[in-house]
């Protein structure tokens, strides 16, 4: 009897280690996890057309790139032209005169140059009644005549070959450049005189301390009035 109770533990304990053995190994198998997949077959063909279109679109970049560029360089230059075009529109013309250009503007109105000597009287002179041959009155001490177009100049006693009215430009002599008129005639005045021109002063004693300006060049701009 005691044999049958020993093979009928024995049995029951192999038993329970055949089933703990089982339930250990099912608990340590991997979970296999089944994921559909969903895969697409692509043909040689297909990846030759998305080849190309890649190429067509980094072509496309490419161009409007350019172009842009192009537009700009285009846009530069031509507003570089336009403002070039302004600068020469709005610039105004420059003449430039030679100066023997100017020589001859300034000499032009000149119709005769003579020269000679220069003195001087006042109207209080010896043999002078301060009435000038012209019919003006100088007593007053007036030595400048108002003149339509030179203005205020300066009282002359010429020859009489020149007309009264007759305008004369006075260089070289000891007073600074001046123009006269010639309103006067003497004595001693004109060609083959004494002196060629007699510059009136407020007085005698004023004509006598300025004394005689010789080799004085007169140009003659108007004759008469």
């Amino acid at each position: 009897m005691k044999i049958f109770g020993y093979i009928f533990n024995f049995m029951l304990i192999l038993g329970i280690v055949i089933y703990l053995t089982i339930i250990g190994i099912q608990s340590t198998k991997p979970t296999i996890v089944s994921v559909e997949l969903k895969e697409k077959t692509l043909k040689s063909s297909d990846l030759l057309d998305y080849a190309k279109n890649i190429e067509a679109i980094v072509s496309k970049e490419v161009d409007s790139k350019d172009i842009t560029e192009e537009i700009e360089d285009e846009s530069e230059s031509d507003s570089d032209l336009l403002s070039e075009e302004n600068v020469s529109v709005n610039k105004e013309p420059t003449v430039s005169v030679s100066s023997s250009l100017e020589e001859d503007i300034y000499v032009s109105d000149v119709l005769e140059t003579q020269v000679g000597s220069l003195s001087g009287y006042g109207p209080d002179c010896y043999g002078c009644s301060g009435i000038l041959a012209s019919g003006m009155d100088v007593r007053d001490g007036t030595i400048y005549y108002s003149d339509d177009t030179y203005g205020n100049v300066r009282i002359l006693a010429g020859d009489s070959s020149y007309p009264y009215g007759t305008i004369v430009r006075v260089k070289n002599s000891r007073l600074p450049d001046f123009i006269g008129i010639v309103l006067d005639r003497g004595s001693a005045i004109g060609f083959g005189k004494s002196h060629l021109f007699d510059l009136l002063y407020a007085s005698e004693a004023l004509a006598y301390q300025n004394e005689v300006s010789y080799n004085t060049t007169f140009e003659i701009l108007r004759y008469g009035y």
